[in-house]
C-alpha cells in the first residue's frame, strides 16, 4: 500500500493519524469472513432505530465515517465515495454511514449536523447512524475511518477492510475494493478479495 504523499502526507503526519496509532484502541473484536454480522439497534439521523436485520435479504454496506478525518474527506472531495454509493444503490444495496465518535470528540455529529453533511457532500446513503461509544463498531474491530464492511442478504460478513488501496485516490476508477466486490456479487460469485487492511484516522472511541 502506498503512503500518502505531499501536502496530504504532511497533514496526516502532523495530526498523528498514520500508522499504528489506530491499532492501540482497546477492547476490539474481530468478525471472520462468512460469520454472522454483529447486530444492534442504532439511532439514525431520521430519529428512528435501525438494525441490520431490518435489511435482511439485501446486501448491506457499512461505512465508518468521520467529518474531521482527512482520509474520509479525500474520498468525498472529488466524488469517489458518492460514485460508489450510487453504484451500490443501482444494485439494490443498502448503504449505512456510521459515526462512532463519542460526545465531546471532534468527529461527533448531531442528527441535524449529519443531515447537513449529507446535503453538503451529496452523499447517497440509505441512512446515517450514530454509534457513540462504539458498542456497534467494537465487535467488528473497527480502528479507522474510513472502514468498510459488506454483509450479504443472510446477514453474513462478505468483505471487510479498506475502501481502496490508495489513500490519495479521489476519483472513481473502478479499481477500488467496493467496486470489485459489487462486480463479484453481480456475477454471482464469491468475493475474490474478501478482506483487506483498512487505513485512515483512529476512531474516536
Amino acid at each position: 500500500m502506498r503512503r500518502p504523499s505531499g501536502a496530504l502526507a504532511a497533514l496526516l503526519i502532523l495530526i498523528g493519524l498514520w500508522g499504528g496509532v489506530a491499532s492501540a484502541a482497546p477492547g476490539l473484536g474481530r468478525v471472520e469472513i462468512g460469520a454472522q454480522a454483529p447486530d444492534r439497534a442504532l439511532l439514525g439521523a431520521d430519529g428512528l432505530p435501525h438494525r441490520l436485520s431490518d435489511y435482511r435479504g439485501k446486501t448491506v454496506i457499512l461505512e465508518w465515517t468521520s467529518p474531521v478525518c482527512p482520509y474520509t474527506s479525500n474520498k468525498y472531495r472529488r466524488g469517489l465515495m458518492q460514485a460508489l454509493q450510487r453504484r451500490a444503490a443501482r444494485q439494490g444495496a443498502v448503504w449505512l454511514s456510521i459515526d462512532t465518535s463519542a460526545p465531546g470528540k471532534p468527529g461527533f455529529l448531531t442528527p441535524d449536523q449529519a443531515k447537513a453533511r449529507i446535503k453538503a457532500t451529496g452523499a447517497v446513503v440509505t441512512e446515517f447512524l450514530f454509534d457513540p461509544g462504539g458498542a456497534f463498531a467494537r465487535p467488528y474491530g473497527i480502528r479507522t475511518t474510513p472502514s468498510m464492511v459488506m454483509i450479504d442478504g443472510q446477514g453474513r460478513v462478505i468483505y471487510q477492510g479498506a475502501i481502496d488501496q490508495v489513500p490519495e485516490q479521489t476519483k472513481p476508477d473502478g479499481k477500488d475494493h467496493i467496486s470489485a466486490a459489487l462486480d463479484d456479487l453481480k456475477a454471482g460469485r464469491a468475493i475474490r478479495t474478501p478482506e483487506t487492511r483498512a487505513y485512515g484516522c483512529a476512531v474516536e472511541y
